[in-house]
């Protein structure tokens, strides 16, 4: 079967079931079920927010209040025509959103939460005291819906109505999760830092998505307002919002289905809660059951975190696994040196680029870099020109400020003083994906991969710059010829480190090594100018730092500039062109390794200094020897 039909199935399923259900359930449930659909709308958009964007909103029913007032304004009291006003109150939600968001989500974690809360409560505030809105009483007497001869009048009308808006806004959010956009947030989640190293604009992209669920919450708005025909300041009280955050923690949050399934599954605790909290607490009143929720919520995160789609997940791996047992090493294929390196050669072919500067420029250009914490510099006045085409490595002891130069140079971390040209732009003080635009990536001293997605899932991220298609593209599933040429070019990449055998694999199943090698195919991928390592070999074994050092030459070859930093100081006085050497955030040495070696200065740094009586003949001495006489080291740089 065509994958593409195959993915659309489970929604076709789940229209033929919502269909019977609206035709043959009792009354009572297709009611429940009405505002199950109405509240699920929300949550899919809130889905998003939280299992893509990684934010949390906790007065999200604000947005759900001003689609819901902006409808019944139009309607009720400006005389429109409802299918007329909706899409307007859809947009006012949107703007509200945007307004909002630019400031706010520029905020991470519990801070931004508290200030979502805070917009709830600022409109739940505004409607209650405008004349406009009604003030307490809200704005009554509106219509049903009324559209192609029918009114939509009674549970069961309703919800045949409800059920191909929430297929179809489902699709939608399931098409947004699998597209370029959904990728880079989930990447974003997993490690903001290296998402940002592959050109992903984080903050932008966080704000389309805040955008796109204020939408979703807007349309629930909407139908709320044409099912109860009234709009009052409860829409916009805190309950719902807990309630909103409750269908998506319950469903799950790694997955859009889980909003539906946690919609219907709130919906009923809601119905259950009202029938027994009365009974066994007479005298209580709305706030019991808003403490009900927050019961539920606290025991859904501390006992199911993954939420109802953690248990199907579960339940489906172990029916998978009786049926076709997994026996280790089955579906792995290492192939030979010869077959790789063959490969490589095809997937070199497909990365190359033809805009590289030509060799011997100078493509970066390192002025007066500067980094101080408090009292303690960690790097001092650094000088560097790094010429295109070439590999330079940057070494020198523990502690020496080589990390903190590649996290000036790439944005990770801003200067306090000092300049960074990269491609003739200053790129100093400026965020990661401007640098990662303008041709320049890396790789970590400590593994930043994307732990939630496969080998294949990680490189895919780092052709976001290489590819086009935005938030409305990938929810129409117009990005299918780009996301071909993205599949195409992730597995060169993947290829070109003789990972070929692992590329659906998860990447936290991979040893370390192998992570190690996904972030440098990964890097290689974005098809940079400038390519920046920080120790690639860490945890490699022999005849994979072969492979990487050949690999790294051809590289070179392409017309790609590599700055290196490594510990494997053989390794690098074998491979690089001119080697830069920093001891204690100062630039001691510089040149190629047959200097650097000699360089008294580095003997020093590396062996410690000697007594002033015995240095002059111990410097003479390590001078002629060999250029492993200078030892590895290990540990942060």
């Amino acid at each position: 079967m065509n994958p593409m039909l195959k993915r659309q199935l489970p929604f076709l399923g789940l229209a033929v079931a919502m269909l019977l259900f609206g035709l043959l359930a009792p009354h009572q449930m297709v009611d429940v079920g009405i505002w199950a659909l109405i509240y699920g709308i929300a949550a899919i958009g809130l889905s998003l927010l939280m299992g893509l964007a990684g934010q949390v909103s906790l007065g999200h029913a604000a947005f759900i209040a001003v689609g819901a007032y902006t409808q019944a304004l139009l309607v009720g009291n400006a005389g429109w025509n409802p299918l007329l006003a909706a899409p307007v109150a859809v947009v006012a939600s949107m703007l509200v959103a945007l307004l909002v968001g630019l400031p706010l989500l520029r905020l991470r974690g519990h801070f931004l939460a508290l200030a979502t809360l805070g917009l709830g409560i600022i409109v739940g505030v505004f409607v209650n005291e405008q004349e406009f809105t009604g003030g307490t009483s809200g704005i009554f007497g509106l219509p049903n819906l009324e559209f192609g001869g029918r009114s939509y009048d009674t549970a069961q009308e309703y919800f045949l109505l409800l059920t191909p808006v929430v297929v179809i806004g489902l699709w939608l959010a399931n098409n947004v999760v699998h597209s370029r956009t959904g990728r880079a947030l989930s990447a974003v989640n997993d490690s903001e830092v290296a998402a940002e190293c592959l050109g992903v604009d984080t903050f932008a992209l966080r704000l389309r998505v805040f955008v796109l669920s204020a939408a979703y919450a807007g349309l629930s708005g909407v139908f709320y307002t044409h099912w109860l025909t009234i709009v009052n300041p409860s829409v916009s009280h805190f309950e719902l919002s807990v309630k909103i955050l409750l269908m998506v923690v319950l469903g799950g949050l790694g997955t859009v289905w889980g909003a539906v399934i946690g919609a219907i599954a709130v919906q009923l605790l809601d119905e259950g809660l009202r029938e027994i909290i009365p009974v066994l607490i007479p005298s209580a009143k709305g706030e019991i059951q808003l403490i009900g929720f927050g019961v539920v919520l606290v025991l859904v995160i501390i006992l199911m975190p993954g939420g109802l789609a953690q248990l199907w997940n579960k339940l489906r791996s172990a029916v998978q696994e009786r049926r076709h047992p997994i026996i280790r090493g089955e579906h792995e294929h290492p192939i030979s040196q010869k077959e790789q390196r063959e490969l490589l050669e095809e997937s070199l072919t497909l990365l190359a680029r033809s805009d590289h500067m030509p060799a011997g420029q100078i493509i970066l250009k390192i002025r007066g870099l500067t980094k101080r914490y408090g009292g303690v510099t960690a790097l001092d006045h650094l000088d560097l020109d790094v010429k295109a085409g070439e590999i330079m490595a940057l070494i020198g002891p523990n502690g020496a400020g080589k990390t903190t130069a590649f996290n000036m140079i790439t944005g990770v971390l801003p200067p306090t003083e000092g300049s960074v040209v990269l491609q003739g732009i200053e790129v100093a003080g400026k965020q990661p994906h401007v640098a990662a635009a303008i041709g320049a990536t890396r790789t970590f001293q400590n593994l930043q991969t994307f732990k939630s997605t496969t080998v294949i899932g990680n490189v895919k991220v780092a052709r976001h710059l290489r590819s086009k298609a935005g938030l409305l593209r990938g929810m129409l599933l117009l990005d299918r010829a780009e996301e071909k040429l993205i599949d195409e070019a992730s597995q060169a990449a993947i290829d070109a480190m003789g990972l070929t055998a692992l590329a659906d694999k998860p990447i936290a199943d991979l040893a370390f090594g192998k992570q190690r090698q996904v972030e440098v195919a990964r890097a290689m991928a974005l098809e940079p100018s400038v390519l920046l390592l920080d120790e690639p070999m860490a945890g490699l074994s022999g005849p994979e730092r072969d492979s990487l050092s050949w690999l790294l030459r051809r590289v070179k070859d392409s017309g790609v500039t590599v700055l290196l930093v490594e510990h494997d100081v053989a390794a690098v006085m074998a491979l690089a062109d001119r080697v830069a050497v920093l001891d204690d955030g100062k630039l001691i040495s510089l040149g190629t390794p047959a200097v650097v070696t000699s360089d008294p200065k580095v003997i020093a740094a590396y062996l410690g200094e000697e007594d002033s009586d015995t240095n002059d003949s111990t410097a003479g001495a390590t001078a002629a020897a060999p250029t492993t006489a200078i030892p590895a080291t290990g540990g942060p740089a």
